[in-house]
């Protein structure tokens, strides 16, 4: 009976492995689109016009991603190709952690959790690509990792303490999972707890002094600490709908889209029955699974807006505990039963991207990716040096055009959406009333517009659609040159 199981597992891993590999290598298609095409094009001006996050360019994320995507952008040239290679070596990376940090519970579980969270990775297509909870998701591993090792040294928790730093400088609540991990330590080495605890705290605080260290040596600490202050808790009352929750009902909103878990919660069964047959000198480090994983289903609460790449540590490792159903300690009858729960769990929450389907179908991946094409020829007929453009979109493939023709922007505004949400608040006033005074003044060759269905327009209370200032500026200095039912783009008369 045990041979069978062996061969059932094995066969289980070639099923994954396989698709796997496939959809690799059509990976290797996709173009730029969704959150990457702003974050990579905010690094190209850092790059080519040494322009600062905060001081130069008006956006609210964490100077690690800035950082990331600056790295990423340099290896890369900003090329589509050597940036989805890119991706699939990060991914390589993360597998291989994956698979160290899980060896210990047998190499069945442990190249099962890498098959399969690579699956659930690559199933999000293009959108999902190098998201930031992915890129966060590397430095945790490499702590997770260190941290089941049978005798943590103080280094190792020196560490662990940076690696979670790192991660919390792309994603402040990304700390989450240090709480558990310095409960483990400080189980198993009760005579060393506050040393561990200090080493962990001085690791910790490296990388978040370092990018502190960095926004102040090049003037931009000032205006992120106001954009942290003043436009940040108005962003967090949006949702995942693109709504703006009332301050009434948040609380509901926020417990019933944890309870849903983002539709992963078929992944709890096959996890409990995996802590359950874990022998007994792993339980600890299986129970440290578990709480990582409880710690980042907490996780996208925080953000309330419960995204999909939000879900992605938990993914992580709610899969980890999941393969851990491929127990190499045989107890029949529920081996079986918690082979064929895992099976089932596969089939039911793991399937294609719909990017990979479109492919072997032959259409395109994205209607964005078209726009952006569209945008981009017309833009590299027609610029000339000197010449700005000023994007009034966010995701909808504007500044993915501007990334290919190498467009500089005329305002620090790289999206728009900041202008229509909680409109009659000073701050939000203050956003609008600077963005005209820098687009008057700035004067752009091209202005392009994205009013596809498409455009996360925020609603509900205090949002709205209309900018009558920079309607009545377009009306009086643009001519409309390009007309679709999706973008307009608008040129300098």
């Amino acid at each position: 009976m045990q041979k069978i199981i062996r061969v059932s597992n094995l066969i289980l891993l070639v099923l994954l492995a396989i698709p796997l590999l496939v959809q690799a290598v059509y990976s290797l298609r996709w173009l730029i689109a969704h959150d990457e095409a702003p974050l990579l094009y905010e690094a190209f001006l850092m790059r080519s016009d040494g322009l600062m996050p905060y001081r130069d360019l008006f956006d609210f994320q964490m100077p690690g991603s800035y950082v990331a995507y600056f790295i990423i952008g340099g290896l890369s040239g900003f090329d589509a190709f050597r940036i989805r290679a890119l991706d699939l070596a990060l991914l390589v990376a993360l597998l291989a952690v994956t698979f160290l940090a899980m060896r210990r519970f047998g190499k069945t579980s442990a190249v099962a959790a890498a098959l399969i969270f690579g699956l659930k990775y690559l199933e999000g297509g293009p959108s999902l690509a190098l998201q930031r909870e992915y890129l966060l998701l590397i430095p945790i591993a490499l702590a997770f990792w260190m941290n089941t090792q049978d005798n943590p040294t103080s280094r190792d928790y020196l560490l662990i303490g940076f690696f979670f730093g790192l991660a919390a400088t792309i994603k402040p609540h990304a700390a989450l999972g240090l709480v558990p991990m310095l409960i483990f330590g400080l189980v198993n080495k009760e005579r060393r707890s506050k040393l561990i605890l200090l080493l962990a705290a001085i690791g910790f605080a490296t990388p978040l002094s370092l990018a502190l260290a960095w926004l102040a040596w090049t003037g931009a600490l000032t205006p992120f600490m106001d954009i942290i202050r003043n436009y940040l808790p108005l962003y967090a009352q949006i949702n995942g709908q693109m709504e703006i929750t009332p301050a009434d009902t948040r609380l509901s909103f926020l417990l019933t889209q944890f309870i849903h878990l983002g539709g992963h919660a078929v992944w709890l069964l096959p996890a409990a029955i995996g802590v359950y047959l874990v022998p007994q000198e792993n339980k600890k480090q299986a129970y440290l699974l578990a709480s990582l994983a409880l710690c980042y289903a907490v996780y996208p609460v925080f953000s309330g807006q419960f995204f999909e790449y939000h879900y992605l540590p938990f993914i992580y490792f709610i899969i980890l505990l999941a393969s851990l159903s491929l127990a190499s300690n045989y107890q029949l009858p529920i081996t079986n039963y918690a082979f064929l729960l895992l099976l089932l769990a596969v089939l039911i929450n793991v399937r294609p991207s719909n990017a990979f389907i479109r492919q072997i179908e032959g259409k395109p991946i994205a209607t964005s990716t078209n726009r952006a094409d569209e945008i981009a020829r017309y833009l590299k007929g027609r610029l000339q040096t000197g010449d700005t453009v000023q994007p009034l979109d966010w995701t909808g493939g504007t500044l993915l055009a501007m990334l290919e023709t190498r467009a500089r922007i005329a305002t620090p505004y790289v999206f728009d959406f900041y202008f229509y949400h909680h409109v009659s608040t000073p701050y939000i006033q203050s956003l609008r009333a600077d963005f005209m005074t820098k687009l008057q003044t700035a004067r752009p060759r091209f202005i392009i517009e994205v009013v596809a269905i498409d455009k996360p327009w925020i609603t509900g209370e205090d949002a709205a659609r209309e900018f009558p200032e920079l309607r009545e500026f377009l009306n009086k200095s643009y001519s409309v040159t390009i007309d679709k039912k999706d973008y307009l783009i608008y040129e300098r008369r």
